[in-house]
């Protein structure tokens, strides 16, 4: 065991239910990350306290109920499905998988395989675009636990992340008659990447890039937006939103969005882009609005962390 190579993949988080008091804690822990909300504490951790987390949680909580599973939690279903095929696959590697918020959790997974006398641990953030509000909450947490483990801190240029991605999106763009094709990335805050100098969206423009090369699509064929904003602060634009209540006027009646800052189905994707914008499309007079899922469990995408691992030792 002393020589066994330790793989530990990490996802964002997820409450344990979709009840309110599982909802808040989950949203108080991500919230109060300084990494994610970069404002002064004094100024940040009073407005969350005293308004966000008497509100926000039970609006949250339903959101959550409407894309629940049977077994639960749709990223933890699909981040341990993940898993399972990469130890499967891996199999002189030992392979676990925690979350950035809630459980399971980074330093005791990570302390675990220590325990085990496994000390060459690779972690491999599910994020295929850096950002100092994603990976960097990663980074810092595993600095704490031992600053010599490396973390995987990008795999948007892997080739067989594009190539996994242009082909999902493919079989549904050849299936349809299409006006548009939405890639809609999760926002972040204009500051963070002006003041922060934050990476992350000219990562998301490079991957824009790869896939509408590989796609053979012409400019006016596809959008390139964000969508997720949170509080009053400008963020990334074209919103998602905005776009999607706007196309139908402008002759885009038929869509297909696909959101690559996910690697698995999630809020952001089950609720905000299948339900909330499409009500949004419909209601502003658009026809057809298909959405292309992320990898979720396939073992197409395992091979592809099995790739992108191999591609940095």
């Amino acid at each position: 065991m002393q020589n066994k190579k330790g793989i530990l993949l990490v996802a964002l988080g997820t409450p344990r239910s979709y009840k309110t008091e599982d909802v808040k804690e989950y949203l108080k822990e991500f919230l109060s990350d300084p990494l994610v909300i970069q404002k002064p504490r004094w100024f940040w951790l009073p407005i969350l306290n005293g308004i966000i987390l008497k509100v926000r949680p039970a609006k949250s909580a339903e959101m959550y109920k409407q894309i629940w599973s049977e077994n639960g939690s749709p990223l933890m279903n699909h981040t341990s499905a993940q898993t399972k095929q990469l130890q499967e696959i891996y199999p002189e590697a030992d392979v676990r998988f925690a979350m950035t918020y809630g459980e399971p959790r980074i330093d005791k997974t990570i302390k675990d395989m220590q325990n085990l006398g496994i000390e060459d641990i690779t972690i491999l953030p599910l994020y295929p675009q850096y950002s100092l509000t994603t990976v960097e909450p990663i980074v810092q947490q595993v600095k704490k636990i031992n600053p010599h483990l490396k973390v995987i801190k990008d795999f948007h240029k892997i080739e067989g992340y594009t190539d996994l991605l242009v082909n999902l999106i493919k079989k549904k763009w050849n299936s349809g008659e299409y006006d548009k094709l939405i890639l809609s990335y999760h926002g972040i805050p204009q500051s963070y990447v002006t003041k922060k100098k934050d990476p992350y969206e000219k990562q998301c423009q490079k991957t824009t890039e790869l896939v509408i090369n590989k796609l053979g699509l012409k400019q006016h064929q596809f959008e390139h937006t964000y969508q997720s904003k949170f509080g009053p602060e400008k963020w990334l634009e074209p919103a998602t939103i905005d776009r999607v209540a706007r196309l139908p006027k402008e002759g885009a009646k038929k869509v297909l969005i696909c959101s690559p800052a996910f690697v698995a189905d999630c809020l952001e994707t089950l609720f905000e882009l299948e339900i909330e914008n499409k009500e949004v499309f419909i209601s502003n007079g658009g026809e057809t609005f298909d959405f292309v899922h992320p990898f979720n469990s396939s073992i197409e995408f395992t091979k592809v962390i099995k790739t992108i691992l191999a591609a940095t030792d």
